[in-house]
């Protein structure tokens, strides 16, 4: 995915796509009802408005996979602006299937409000245990670094962002360092190939999402997807994975409710138990301090990324909301197992 060249600051569909398109408005009269287009009309996917677009051959391409169609007139509209909740239906469409739970009553409040009623809503709700949560109005244009948050978010990545706090290093000439808001989103986003800058040296963070560029990026998500969780887990090994982890932190925070790392380790010693020390400095090293706030664990039903990284090594991405105060969280387990049955829980570098 890194090193692949992309012109005018459009982003290249490499692959078939494989997502349905979640519209609303795109019937006669501009319904708002849910829109989950599952039965779409056979269309050879040339539109009077792409014979000459940069995106004709993945706008059509991606109507050729039945995930994406055009409208009555015979137009794509390429140039649309997408907006906030059409790429929150998108995205949930690209990840993993989970559970979720139901979120406490202040993040339903403001997270939740501004879509009860629309066709959105079901997407929002589920998508807020995983922390994939919006910030603005569901109806508003989609920007470049909404998109940039939100792709992270979906793609368990966002801590990639604290790299970059108090950078000097400027990537984009419209990107200043001194906005660490958007240096968080931009960079690792670039950094990752999945979205890229203007020729002119720009990221245009504030520029609205087309249509176009919606489907493309879809595609690079799918890409990174690949690429960060490498690898084949089959089924029994991601239920004993979660369940290994799962299992050890129900035991000691609500079980136990063991909250000094010394008490942690002894107890790890005394039952031993197959987790590594390393795997406790990494995870639960807020518990050496007298005072401490630590970011609440997941509960394990939320969005999670597995990948094999080497013969008998395993790493665990869990998407998660973990509150008011810790907010979109990503946290990353390893694991290793000689038979994908049992799994012992230790460092990264283990």
């Amino acid at each position: 995915m890194r090193g692949k060249k992309m012109t005018t600051g459009r982003w290249v569909l490499t692959v078939a796509l494989s997502v349905t398109w979640l519209l609303s408005g795109l019937g006669a009269g501009g319904q708002t009802a849910e829109a989950r287009i599952s039965d779409l009309a056979a269309s050879s996917g040339t539109f009077v408005d792409t014979e000459r677009h940069w995106a004709k051959k993945e706008i059509a391409e991606a109507v050729s996979a039945r995930w994406v169609q055009g409208f009555p007139d015979g137009t794509f509209r390429p140039e649309t602006p997408v907006s906030q909740e059409q790429f929150m239906a998108l995205v949930e469409r690209m990840l993993p299937p989970f559970n979720g739970h139901e979120a406490d009553d202040f993040a339903q409040d403001l997270y939740l409000k501004p879509v009860k009623g629309r066709w959105s809503e079901k997407t929002y709700k589920h998508l807020l245990p995983a922390g994939i949560l919006p910030s603005g109005k569901p109806e508003e244009p989609l920007t470049r670094v909404e998109a940039a948050r939100l792709t992270l978010a979906a793609l368990g990545k966002q801590s990639e962002g604290e790299k970059y706090r108090g950078t000097t290093s400027r990537f984009f000439s419209d990107v200043s360092v001194d906005n660490e808001h958007q240096v968080v989103m931009v960079y690792p986003i670039y950094k990752l190939g999945v979205m890229a800058g203007y020729p002119d040296g720009t990221f245009r963070p504030n520029d609205k999402v087309s249509r176009a560029q919606a489907v493309v990026l879809l595609n690079r998500i799918r890409e990174a997807q690949e690429e960060l969780y490498p690898g084949k887990v089959t089924e029994a090994e991601r239920q004993a994975m979660t369940k290994a982890v799962d299992s050890f932190v129900t035991t000691v925070m609500d079980k136990e409710k063991i909250r000094r790392y010394d008490d942690l380790v002894s107890y790890v010693q005394k039952n031993k138990l197959p987790v590594s020390e390393k795997f406790l400095q990494e995870h639960f090293s807020f518990m050496k301090y007298d005072v401490y706030d630590f970011i609440r664990f997941p509960r394990f039903d939320e969005l999670i990324y597995y990948a094999k990284i080497s013969e008998g090594k395993y790493r665990m991405t869990v998407q998660y909301y973990s509150g008011e105060l810790g907010g979109s969280v990503d946290r990353t387990f390893y694991l290793s197992s000689a038979d994908g049955k049992d799994f012992r829980l230790i460092g990264k570098d283990e």
